[in-house]
């Protein structure tokens, strides 16, 4: 079958069209993410994301052009916006309750110690920051403060707190692509 006629079909909600696409796709997928993340949890999950999206939108697909660029694109954005959502929690809530479970005993270990090495990476990191981006940055995304909070609490503006965060992460992405590779994709 044809790529566009299975395109077609998915476009009219074929689930036959959809699982010929990801069984063409899925594994070559998981390879691009995992080479960027180093985490099979996480690249599974994108994974996830980036079919799902595809299923949501569907009915916006052209025909047109190379799909398998389309669904790489698609990917490269789950990854940045996971990457984004681990840079404003860096606690990695979930990522921990990942490395506890037994389900993934087998890969807790080195999954911990990858943690452990980010983890420390960003604590060297936060000492480049200023006393009051640093303040800001641990009031808002470890102690999980909105904005106004923090500039209630500081006695300062919701503008300099906006400043101020924004210079922080500015700083701790430009730090950070130099220890792992999906950071790349911020910059």
């Amino acid at each position: 079958m044809l790529i566009e006629k299975i395109i077609q079909d998915l476009r009219k909600g074929s689930h036959g069209a959809f699982n010929i696409l990801y069984d063409m796709y899925a594994d070559s997928l998981y390879g691009f993410v995992l080479a960027n993340t180093k985490s099979p949890s996480l690249s599974e999950d994108i994974v996830q994301e980036t079919f799902l999206k595809l299923w949501n939108y569907r009915e916006q697909l052209k025909i047109e052009g190379s799909f398998k660029a389309l669904l790489f694109l698609i990917a490269k954005q789950q990854m940045i916006n996971t990457l984004r959502k681990q840079i404003n929690q860096p606690d990695f809530e979930e990522y921990i309750k990942y490395c506890d479970s037994e389900k993934f005993a087998d890969n807790s270990a080195e999954e911990k110690i990858f943690y452990d090495d980010f983890q420390e990476k960003l604590n060297k990191i936060k000492h480049l920051l200023s006393d009051r981006q640093r303040e800001v940055f641990e009031l808002s995304k470890i102690e999980g403060l909105k904005n106004k909070e923090i500039a209630e609490k500081l006695n300062i503006s919701e503008q300099t707190v906006k400043n101020q965060l924004s210079a922080a992460l500015k700083i701790l992405r430009s730090e950070l692509i130099k220890y792992h590779p999906l950071f790349i994709f911020l910059l």
